[in-house]
């Protein structure tokens, strides 16, 4: 899905004519047993439409800068929207679960307490389309017995005797024609047991390597694997690596290096056909070699480093034409 593909998907939910919402609790501790739904009373449903629907309009769209790329080819980029393209946990699924039934059970407030709230999913939709919407909710989110609260009550100030909670407009996640796009990606990468789905994909990015017979040391890139960040671009070199996937042989790469001025400073074996990753920088730079960032322009024969690149070749804009 590209950006115009997903704001055309996103359209008709910013007009909330004809448009239903409900709204679900993942509980703490419980997420296996999927969202409970709240029950919430009428007069708040068309404030929390406007409100959602205000939110996406100008998080997506209406913004000009903003684009779209598979969450296996994230990096540093900004302005982007992921569309998740891993295995989905357990707990993401709830994005899925809640479109496919009708009947989920209603939270009891008598034997849950607010602070047990973990995440909301907001559905909106008809008999024609849903939209769904994860957003994580944070402690200061949730007001408890445990301090004073008041408001306005006439003439004086009353307190509020009872937990309340309060949702804002922002979300981290959505789903909408089957596809499930990720908006804030530090939120994916702290919960839901995401970590344990990159480190499966970068294992096979890992045995990939390995079996080039190109370094010298690979078990240095395996001693990262924990560190959600790296595991991350050993997906992306798993799934997308234009060196891995042109099978460059091992002779080309070592010469580039050598003449590549960024690339120098990597080092090699005494018989200088296996690369040795010695310093965390290096192994940067053999992950970005595999990614083909190193570019040279053939008209001014300057170097560059390129995270996004748009394939020119001949035989490509043919084919697009």
């Amino acid at each position: 899905m590209n950006i115009d593909e997903l704001k055309d998907a996103l359209r008709p939910y910013i007009s909330i004519e004809d448009l239903g919402i409900t709204v679900y609790a993942v509980i703490k501790g419980a997420e296996e047993d999927g969202p409970k739904r709240l029950d919430i009373e009428q007069d708040s449903h068309d404030c929390l439409l406007q409100m959602f629907a205000k939110r996406i309009r100008s998080q997506i769209v209406d913004r000009t800068e903003v684009s779209v790329m598979n969450l296996s080819d994230s990096d540093e980029r900004q302005n982007v929207i992921y569309e998740y393209d891993l295995e989905i946990p357990q707990e993401l699924q709830a994005l899925q679960s809640v479109t496919l039934t009708d009947d989920t059970a209603l939270l009891s407030l008598n034997d849950e307490s607010l602070s047990q709230i973990k995440a909301i999913v907001v559905e909106i939709g008809n008999n024609e389309g849903q939209l769904v919407l994860y957003k994580t909710m944070a402690p200061i989110n949730v007001f408890g017995r445990d301090k004073i609260f008041l408001k306005k009550h006439e003439s004086r100030l009353a307190r509020i005797d009872d937990e309340f909670l309060r949702i804002s407009d922002g979300f981290q996640m959505l789903h909408v024609n089957g596809t499930l796009m990720v908006l804030d990606l530090k939120t994916l990468e702290s919960k839901f047991g995401f970590h344990d789905v990159v480190k499966r994909e970068a294992e096979t990015g890992l045995q990939t390597i390995e079996e080039m017979g190109l370094l010298e040391n690979p078990e240095t890139l395996r001693e990262l694997i924990d560190d959600v960040k790296f595991a991350r671009k050993l997906t992306k070199v798993a799934r997308s690596s234009p060196v891995l996937q042109q099978m460059i042989s091992n002779d080309r790469i070592i010469a580039f290096c050598k003449n590549y001025p960024t690339l120098k400073s990597i080092k090699f074996n005494n018989d200088e056909d296996k690369i040795l990753l010695d310093t965390q920088k290096s192994k940067d730079l053999f992950i970005k070699l595999l990614m083909d960032d190193y570019l040279v322009s053939q008209l001014t024969s300057r170097h560059y480093e390129s995270l996004a690149k748009d394939v020119a070749d001949a035989d490509a804009t043919a084919a697009t034409a």
